[in-house]
Order: structure tokens, then C-alpha cells, then sequence
């Protein structure tokens, strides 16, 4: 039988209890203030749009430097590298700055992408302070390289930021809220950039140099301004009860993490891989298909076109956001891969007469990656960051991100080629083709929605405990 009177604690063991409760008060207490949390979300949602303002910048800049330097002065080998030299700087920036807001700190990691495309864009906007040439074009690829480092180092610590404080604060809503500042904010930029893009052109009367030079400067205000707000805000609650900055990591502790999460890792980083090798280049190889339907060769023509296409795509985004709740994560990417594998199948296969009509061309283009976004664009990057616990969220998301970045740069490596000797219905056929394998990688992703991301972390510390590795959560 237990004694109903315990016997009194001595002055040792009083002292003892009282250290652990004022530890687990000073680690479960820790917590934002609602401002500092606000603070977070909004500076995701400024640099989500900015990222997109970025990723879209070479649609014009192509037209641009075709304008300026002809055909011959701008080959479609350098086309390429120029849209290029941003995805492979993010996939070098990606996997850096997925570790270091890891093991370091999200608010670091973030300073640091900020500063880095401030001044990459800045020498980017300066480029035509010389007279186009081609030399001044290899320039151009090296300091986009450099853009594409900060752009892609964003997307780790801002993603596993932002979904940790709406975590927080809003946890039936983080797969919505997520979607709203990322692929929303990414997807509103599109248009955005556009509508400034033909402004400037009306403004300047058609004078590229000026609108160039304009595009360039709102491109380096909005990294700035980001990096002012990011000096006030602080790291989430989760990040704060478990990571890594402590723990000894000797390449049996990589090893581990690797065992346990390894098909997560593959099943979202193929899904990534396959959505982004049709996105991207369908997106900034949009300029070049409008401007050959555009039969009087107008620039500002070609810029109206383009507007119209960049916003068909946003109710997409905002449909996808409700759906990743109703209908979950997962089934929202298979319905948005589907829509993609009848409207490529569609566009290639009536190719001939759509290019005729370019407003039918341009309705059917725009539906084709309104379904982009609302499935694969709005999930998959949630998806692979709800899937990895806190104190590796931003490793797991990298790898992923980056395979997909991979997709993006041989996509547009290969799009230019096969548009160039089998036409651009090629391009929506293979677009259709890669969907459905889209589709079946999706039926093997996790349904992140129900994953409850504290109990997650718990049990990343009892498995690495089981070999060893005790997680310092007491900081």
C-alpha cells in the first residue's frame, strides 16, 4: 500500500526539484511575443513576393537583351545560362543555408540571403552602364549566379520560420497560411512585375535601358527593406526546444537521421524534381513563346500578353490554399498534376491553331499553370517542410528544394533545344508526360496535414537518444 504522507523533502532535494522547474519553466516558457511572431510572417510574405519578382525578372530581361543585342548578340545558349545562372546559384544557396538555419539560427541564415541579393541585384542593375556586349552578358550571368545563392538560401530558414510560427499561432490553418506567403506570394509577383515592366515602357517610350534599369532598382529596395525588418525578429518557440546547435555531430549522427527519414527525403525531392523541371521553364520561357505569336513583333504588345498570362495562375494558388485542408495535401497535388496532364496534352496537340489565336494560346497556357500552382505549387513545398521534424526542417526542405532546383536548370536546359528542333508543341507534350509520373511519385508522399509537428520532434529525440545522442533541449 503507498503512504498517504510522504515524507518531507529535504533541503537538498528541495533544491534539486526546484532546479529542474525553473529549467523546464525556462524552456517551456519561452515564446515570441505576438509581435515579434508577426513580425516573421510579414517579412516571409514581403521576401516570398520579392523571391518571385527575382525568379521571373529574366521574362523581360530576355526580351530586353533581344532587343538590344539581336539574335546574334544574343544567342539561345546564352539565353539559357542567363535564366539558368539564378537556379543554379539557389541550388548551391539552398543546400547551404538549409544546414546553417539548422545548426546556427533561422534569423541569421536570413539576415545573411537578404544582404546577398540586395547587393548581387544591385551590380545586376548596373549592367548596362556598359554598352551591351558579350561580355557585359557574362557579367550579367555571374552576378545572377550570385542573386540566385541569396534567393535560394531564403527559401530554408523562411519556410521553416514561417511554418513554425503559424504552428503557433494558427495550427489548423498552417497549410493555408503557409501557401499564402509562400507560392502566393511568389505567384502575385509575376504579374506585379509585369504590370511595372509595360508602366515603364509606356513611361520611357519603349526606352529599355531605362526600364531595365528600373526593374533592377525595385528588385534591390525590396531585399533591403526586408533585412531591416528581419533585425527585430526572433526564433520560434519549436526551433528554440529542439535543434541542433549543440549536439555533436559526428557522420554516424548524419547517418541516423538519414535511416530514419530517407524515404521522405526521396518521395518529396523526385515530386519536387518533377513539378519544377516543367514549371520553371514554362514560366520564364513564356516571354519568348508570346513574343513568336505576336505577329507585328511590338514589345509592348508582347508585355500585355504577358500580364494576362501572369495573373490567370493566382486563383489557382488560392484555391489550392483551401484545398490543402479539405481535401488534404496530398490530393490536392494529384488534382493539380491532372489538370496539368489534359491542358499540356491539349495546348501541344492543338499547337497549330492556338498559335494563331494568341488570346485562346494565352486563356489555355494560363489554366495550364493555374493547375501548376494549385496542386504541386501550393503542396509541395508544404509538404516537405511539415514532413521533417524542427531541428532538421530546414536540412530535409533543402534537399528537396534543391533536387528541385536541379528539375528547374535541366528543364530550361532542355525546353530551349526541343522547342528549337521539334517546336514548341514538343515542350507541352513532354510538359503532359513528366505530369503523370508527377502523379505517381504523389501517391507515395506522406499527409503532412496530420502530422502533429511537437510529437514529431519528441520522437527525433527519443530515436537519436536510443544511440546515443542526447538532444540538448534546454536552451
Amino acid at each position: 500500500m503507498l503512504d498517504a504522507h510522504p515524507p518531507p523533502k529535504t533541503e537538498k532535494t528541495a533544491v534539486a526539484d526546484q532546479e529542474v522547474e525553473v529549467e523546464t519553466g525556462l524552456r517551456r516558457g519561452y515564446r515570441p511575443t505576438r509581435w515579434q511572431s508577426n513580425l516573421t510572417i510579414l517579412s516571409c510574405y514581403i521576401a516570398n513576393f520579392s523571391d518571385g519578382y527575382q525568379n521571373q525578372l529574366a521574362n523581360p530581361t530576355n526580351v530586353i537583351f533581344k532587343k538590344l543585342l539581336g539574335t546574334t548578340g544574343y544567342p539561345s545558349e546564352m539565353e539559357t545560362r542567363i535564366s539558368n545562372s539564378l537556379l543554379i546559384g539557389a541550388i548551391l544557396g539552398v543546400v547551404a543555408l538549409g544546414y546553417v538555419s539548422d545548426m546556427v539560427s533561422r534569423r541569421a541564415g536570413l539576415l545573411f540571403t537578404s544582404g546577398l541579393v540586395t547587393i548581387a541585384t544591385l551590380m545586376a542593375a548596373l549592367a548596362l552602364q556598359v554598352h551591351p556586349s558579350y561580355n557585359m552578358l557574362w557579367y550579367f550571368v555571374i552576378v545572377r549566379g550570385i542573386c540566385g545563392f541569396g534567393v535560394g538560401g531564403e527559401y530554408p530558414p523562411s519556410a521553416a520560420a514561417g511554418l513554425e510560427e503559424s504552428d503557433d499561432f494558427q495550427r489548423r490553418y498552417r497549410g493555408p497560411v503557409f501557401v499564402s506567403f509562400t507560392t502566393l506570394m511568389a505567384t502575385v509577383a509575376s504579374p506585379i512585375l509585369m504590370i511595372v515592366y509595360l508602366i515603364c515602357l509606356k513611361a520611357s517610350d519603349n526606352n529599355l535601358a531605362v526600364t531595365f534599369h528600373a526593374l533592377y532598382a525595385i528588385g534591390t529596395i525590396l531585399p533591403a527593406v526586408i533585412m531591416g525588418l528581419r533585425f527585430f525578429m526572433t526564433d520560434s518557440t519549436l526551433y528554440h526546444r529542439s535543434n541542433f546547435k549543440g549536439q555533436r555531430k559526428p557522420a554516424g549522427f548524419y547517418w541516423l537521421l538519414a535511416r530514419r527519414y530517407w524515404r521522405r527525403l526521396l518521395t518529396t525531392s523526385l515530386a519536387f524534381f518533377l513539378y519544377d523541371f516543367i514549371n520553371f521553364p514554362n514560366s520564364i520561357m513564356s516571354s519568348t513563346i508570346i513574343a513568336s505569336l505576336v505577329t507585328d513583333g511590338n514589345i509592348q504588345t508582347t508585355a500585355i500578353w504577358q500580364v494576362i498570362l501572369a495573373v490567370l495562375p493566382v486563383p489557382g494558388v488560392l484555391i489550392g490554399a483551401w484545398l490543402t485542408n479539405a481535401i488534404g495535401r496530398r490530393g490536392t497535388g494529384l488534382v493539380g498534376f491532372a489538370g496539368y496532364v489534359v491542358l499540356g496534352f491539349i495546348i501541344g496537340g492543338l499547337y497549330g491553331r492556338l498559335s494563331k489565336h494568341i488570346a485562346a494560346f494565352v486563356v489555355l497556357y494560363g489554366l495550364l499553370q493555374a493547375f501548376g500552382h494549385l496542386g504541386p505549387g501550393a503542396t509541395i513545398g508544404l509538404i516537405s517542410t511539415e514532413a521533417f521534424p524542427t531541428a532538421m526542417r530546414g536540412m530535409g526542405y533543402s534537399v528537396a528544394t534543391a533536387f528541385g532546383r536541379t528539375g528547374a536548370a535541366v528543364g530550361t536546359q532542355c525546353f530551349t533545344p526541343l522547342r528549337d528542333h521539334a517546336g514548341d508543341s514538343a515542350t507541352f507534350y513532354l510538359a503532359g508526360g513528366v505530369a503523370i509520373l508527377g502523379m505517381i511519385v504523389y501517391c507515395f508522399l506522406p499527409e503532412s496535414g496530420k502530422i502533429n509537428l511537437e510529437e514529431e520532434d519528441r520522437e527525433l529525440e527519443k530515436y537519436l537518444a536510443q544511440f546515443g545522442f542526447e538532444m540538448d533541449t534546454s536552451q
